[in-house]
């Protein structure tokens, strides 16, 4: 039982955290401005300062069990998991934006791949994929897609571009608040690893 209510307010934590911080900085970046450095100073104000109420127990359940988990997350076999997912994730989009950004100089090419394809919006894609693909090759098409990320970048870059295109700028927009998000994680669990190491806070 202890560790079904373990998982649950793990997930609770992590539930609130996406629906507070994720809309703030998708609303900032869509309506107010488009640098993520401006979005990044935002979102982190906000976060520190959720950790910094629920250490002084100003937010009840939920700042005892934000900091609790934060607490577990630099603990035993577990931080690996997460450290790794994290630094995974900030590769993958990180190399979108890298991605998109350098397509920019391939105007030409791009446009001449939609063309191909004849995809131009997301609502083709939609209807491509659902009378097209075959999903019993998806694991071989995500392999392929890591390997041509890794070893053939300027073939990944004009992918990303293509899409980002196809999705009006979508792409790079959620791309690049995934991105800032996961560096505000790292920095908040980090921080936070030796910040409550000399701290006395109670668990329960």
């Amino acid at each position: 039982m202890k560790t079904l209510r373990e998982i649950a307010e793990s997930l609770t934590v992590a539930a609130v955290m996406l629906l507070v911080l994720l809309p703030v900085r998708v609303l900032f970046v869509r309506y107010i401005a488009d640098d993520w450095i401006g979005s990044f100073g935002l979102i982190t104000a906000i976060s520190f300062s959720i950790l910094y109420l629920s250490y002084k127990n100003k937010l009840g359940w939920f700042g005892k069990a934000f900091v609790r988990q934060l607490f577990k997350v630099n603990q035993g076999k577990r931080k690996y998991f997460v450290y790794f997912n994290l630094m995974f994730g900030l590769m993958y989009f990180s190399s979108i934006v890298y991605g998109v950004e350098i397509s920019n100089q391939f105007e030409e090419d791009k446009s001449q791949i939609q063309n191909e394809i004849n995809i131009h919006s997301l609502q083709q894609l939609e209807e491509r994929v659902k009378e097209e693909v075959d999903w019993k090759q998806l694991p071989l098409a995500i392999l392929t897609f890591f390997y041509i990320m890794i070893f053939r970048f300027d073939v990944y870059a004009l992918l990303v571009g293509t899409l980002n295109d196809i999705s009006d700028g979508y792409f790079l927009h959620f791309s690049t608040v995934f991105m800032v998000e996961i560096i505000e994680v790292l920095g908040i669990l980090i921080f936070s690893k030796y910040w409550l190491k000399n701290k006395q806070i109670s668990f329960k």
